[in-house]
């Protein structure tokens, strides 16, 4: 039994090697796109308006739990069909206005084929972040492949908030002061967005290429 459980799961994962290996490439695709988007914002604005390019493709564990989930069949096969996250490309940026012209380069570029922004309508619990699935071809010797690729694009303070907020989420989700904890965390969230939104506005000062944000243009 335990060789035949052996093969099998030997079967698994060289199944699940081949099925991922494209999500891997479209991911790569993607990141030499906003490489090249933030070395030429380099010259010509004096400005990287990447901090960090962070990637990841999920784990057939968590392929498998996610299509169970959602009532879908649990084979990986059927991932692709239904599964839009599978390739997931986080970009981190200084500036909220950095967002937005990484979010207007990428739109130029690659087929947006669904799009969420939580920066101007962030989520009850305070996240900000805006959302993109792009559609990716990859090309190999039998033909195009069109891949999807999830993208969280925010800034320095956003991820802050956001990985903070996750790790304390599933150690108090339990607790009996949970609603109050959450409530803090949207605080929180406003308290850090107006920091950096005021430090965005030094820059704007300094700095020409960015508009100075509207809520700061009459204390400056």
């Amino acid at each position: 039994m335990d060789n035949n459980y052996a093969k099998e799961m030997a079967h698994f994962i060289k199944e699940y090697d081949q099925f991922i290996r494209p999500y891997n490439d479209a991911i790569k695709l993607v990141k030499i796109r906003l490489e090249a988007l933030d070395s030429d914002y380099g010259q010509l604005h004096r400005h990287n308006p990447i901090h960090q390019i962070i990637h990841r493709v999920k784990s057939l564990d968590s392929i498998i739990k996610k299509l169970a989930l959602r009532g879908y069949p649990t084979q990986i096969e059927y991932a692709k069909e239904y599964l839009t996250d599978i390739a997931g490309v986080r970009v981190i940026t200084y500036y909220q206005q950095d967002v937005y012209e990484v979010v207007r380069a990428l739109k130029s570029c690659l087929d947006v084929v669904k799009e969420s922004d939580y920066i101007r309508s962030p989520k009850e619990s305070g996240y900000r972040s805006y959302h993109m699935i792009v559609v990716v071809p990859v090309h190999y010797l039998k033909g195009i492949e069109y891949y999807p690729v999830e993208l969280q694009i925010r800034t320095l303070t956003m991820d802050c908030w956001a990985s903070i907020e996750h790790q304390l989420h599933y150690k108090t989700l339990k607790d009996e002061f949970y609603g109050e904890i959450s409530k803090k965390f949207q605080q929180y969230s406003e308290e850090l967005n107006m920091i950096s939104l005021k430090m965005e506005a030094i820059y704007a000062q300094q700095n020409t290429r960015l508009p100075m944000p509207t809520e700061f243009k009459e204390d400056s």
